[in-house]
């Protein structure tokens, strides 16, 4: 047998799984999205289990303090989202809502990996598929039978177990059974759910405590730091990029964000990690000074921050080595990530048959082995190491069997590669004794070495020109002194959750999802909270929507003709509303937010040559303290708000950056219905203009129902001749 090749010959590879989701509470205290649990329950967990097969395997894994506080509140404080209320519903109970809430969200999932395998999920998938090409999703909410619901609700949940996880006898036991599940199983499954989150938390201390992974931190709720630091820092790494209209520069909420992380992951584990992710990667003197400041021994990005820094230096074989950066009073070591080997396993690995991605990942790493022994020396192996840095998440649904045989074959090879060790990242910096050093560093993420995902976009702009104002509020209300210190920490909690990286993400052109809605919503929502805990009135702005590219199952309608009905909330007869366009409401999902009952049943939509008519329908008569909203978006933002209870019509909108309030005169009744007539000479729209609006409905500043969710009710303002072109009996 021939012996392994001396330690010091190795190269040593670090890999950090990056594990993140956003803070996705609203608030109702359910969690809006499932996507914390789902990737609790198939990734967290299973590929922290599978390392107990392979002892000699070192990694490295980065946990967001948010994403684990959240974890805890499932398995601890028994916390639910709205995919698992609509899950555990009983299946003979599901309204028409539920059903149209089931057939839109339960499969938005990997098809070929997650449904195609379970031969239940996947004729259920298909029978909703073939009626979705024929007919709309209207007409077919009974297609599918009690029993078919309920197997739905249980597969959607089911397959997101991971592949350790489904060692769990109770687990075997609901895949073994595949249909006609019961409610009992339902109980079952989601009992087990919460077992297996329970483990999380206790799996990543055993295996720290081992020595077997570090566990390094990001900021608390995943803000990018140097853009809260300053974010037209942004025009360093894109000198042509739009900037928002307020500065952001707000350093000391970096550090809270970086303090804050660090404390919870020591009260949680017992000590406190030596090593921070800078959220996105995103690096900045300033900000790597604070993280310096702390007490971090290292943080890491990606090699472009570096070829950048250096500029014509800059050569690849640079990025296998640690840095200490003088950060002004401090220093810190910096690691940079290669890029292609961590988007290998994180975009392109996928789509091989697992053996040839590890072979081509192994013969990629002695490559690199080859070239610093071929420019520095063998001796140089010791005190070299190649980063990788990925998102240790959302890949796998896309591998063969979630990810588990790509990461065995990867875990045994290297295991017995006797030119090849993993380590961690505090293991490579107690080798380095003399690290090179650098004296600035470029600012920027780990996305083009710009901040242009978070920053610069129309929508972007606007998240961070709400954001500093809502903040601006916040300090000057704090100033005043006359609100309780937890109402004002409550506040600021807020505020820090809306710094977080992932309300950007999905704004501007990049990114675009299936939740889109959600989010926006979510992160305006965050911000209304902060003016209902100082009992201030919430600013027009945040009932608008942010995000503007979304597709759903709208179209509006124009009114037929001119109408003149009588505004007394009585539908006083059948002709009074002939001619406007109609819209039914009662059926109409309403994911964004979550509500018991529904308010809205229909609306009309209608005009004369002088007057914007609108009439509501109840499914049943609100709360007396409710209030409607119209929010206008074209051909300008304004809000007009009726408040039955005070008996006023309010219009709101921006005049040099200050909004100014406009009691208009109250044409509207409430009684059975809600009728409102608003001149447009009001709104100063002129003939020929397209109006676009929103209906929002609120109680007590808390926003129920929008509609349309993301889209707009769109009319052309008419001119006198309108009557006489579009008629109708």
């Amino acid at each position: 047998m021939t012996p392994k090749k001396s330690e010091k010959h190795k190269l040593p590879l670090t890999i950090l799984w990056h594990q993140h989701q956003p803070y996705y509470k609203n608030s109702s205290g359910i969690y809006q999205m499932p996507w914390v649990r789902f990737h609790s329950i198939k990734d967290y967990l299973d590929i922290l289990l599978i390392l107990k097969d392979y002892p000699e395997i070192k990694q490295n894994f980065n946990f967001v303090p948010s994403l684990l506080s959240q974890i805890q509140d499932y398995s601890e404080r028994d916390a639910k989202d709205l995919i698992w209320e609509l899950s555990e519903k009983p299946a003979e109970l599901l309204e028409p809502e539920d059903k149209r809430k089931i057939l839109d969200q339960f499969f938005l999932i990997n098809t070929n990996n997650m449904i195609k395998p379970y031969p239940r999920y996947y004729q259920i998938y298909l029978k909703v598929k073939d009626f979705l090409k024929e007919d709309s999703l209207n007409s077919f909410l009974n297609v599918l039978s009690v029993e078919e619901y309920r197997d739905l609700q249980i597969w959607y949940n089911l397959a997101w177990i991971g592949m350790e996880s489904r060692k769990k006898p109770a687990i075997v036991k609901l895949f073994k059974k595949g249909k006609n599940f019961s409610e009992s199983d339902k109980k079952i499954l989601f009992r087990e759910i919460r077992a297996i989150m329970n483990l999380i938390v206790k799996s990543i201390r055993k295996l720290w405590d081992a020595d077997q992974i570090e566990v390094s931190t990001s900021p608390f709720y995943h803000p990018i730091l140097p853009l809260l630091c300053d974010n037209f820092i942004s025009r360093e790494s894109a000198s042509t990029i739009s900037l928002p209209q307020y500065q952001f520069a707000y350093p000391e909420d970096a550090e809270i964000q970086i303090e804050r992380g660090l404390q919870y992951m020591e009260q949680l584990f017992g000590r406190q990690p030596q090593g921070v992710w800078p959220s996105e990667g995103g690096v900045s003197m300033e900000s790597l000074e604070i993280i310096a400041r702390l007490g971090v021994a290292w943080a890491a990005t990606d090699e472009g921050i570096l070829a950048n820094t250096l500029k014509e230096k800059f050569s690849q074989i640079q990025i296998y080595q640690p840095y200490l950066l003088d950060t002004g009073k401090n220093s810190i070591n910096l690691f940079f990530r290669d890029h292609y080997l961590s988007d290998a396993i994180g975009f392109v690995y996928s789509n091989w048959p697992y053996e040839q991605a590890v072979s081509d990942f192994i013969e990629r790493l002695r490559a690199i082995r080859n070239l610093i022994i071929d420019q520095k020396g063998q001796d140089a192996l010791s005190k070299s190491v190649v980063p990788i840095i990925l998102d240790g998440e959302n890949c796998w649904e896309y591998y063969e069997g979630d990810g588990k045989p790509f990461l065995r074959c990867l875990y045994e090879t290297l295991q017995n590669d006797d030119l090849l060790e993993t380590v961690t990242f505090s293991e490579v910096l107690r080798r380095q004794k003399n690290p090179q050093r650098l004296q600035h560093i470029f600012p920027g993420s780990w996305i083009n070495n710009n901040f242009n995902i978070w920053v610069g976009a129309e929508e972007d702009n606007k998240s961070w020109d709400i954001l500093s104002q809502t903040r601006d509020f916040l300090v000057q209300q704090e100033k005043e002194g006359i609100y309780a210190e937890e109402k004002i920490q409550q506040a600021w909690e807020k505020i820090f959750i809306a710094e977080g990286s992932d309300w950007n993400w999905w704004y501007g052109e990049e990114h675009s999802s299936a939740n889109d809605i959600e989010f926006d919503q979510l992160y305006r929502e965050h911000l209304m909270e902060i003016y209902q805990l100082l009992d201030a009135e919430i600013p027009s702005s945040l009932y608008q929507t942010i995000k503007r590219i979304h597709f759903d199952r709208f179209e509006s309608s124009m009114p037929k003709n001119f109408i003149n009905p009588i505004l007394d909330g009585w539908s006083t007869h059948f002709y009074e509303w002939v001619g406007a366009a109609v819209y039914e409401l009662k059926n109409v999902p309403q994911s964004s937010m979550h509500q018991v009952t529904r308010i809205l049943n229909a609306l009309h939509v209608g005009f004369n040559q002088q007057n914007l008519f609108i009439r509501l329908d109840f499914v049943s008569k609100p709360d007396p303290l409710t209030e409607f909203v119209v929010a206008i978006k074209r051909p300008k933002n304004i809000t007009v708000v009726v408040s039955p209870l005070r008996g006023v019509l309010e219009k709101y909108e921006m005049k040099k950056e200050i909004q100014v309030k406009t009691n208009l005169i109250p044409s509207f009744k409430m009684n059975k219905i809600l009728e409102v007539g608003i001149p447009f000479s009001n709104l100063k729209i002129l003939a020929g203009e397209v109006i676009g609006f929103q209906i929002l409905v609120k109680l007590n500043g808390k926003l129920l129902e929008i509609y349309p969710r993301m889209n707009l009710i769109e009319l052309e303002v008419p001119d006198h001749y309108y009557d006489l072109v579009e008629w109708s009996v």
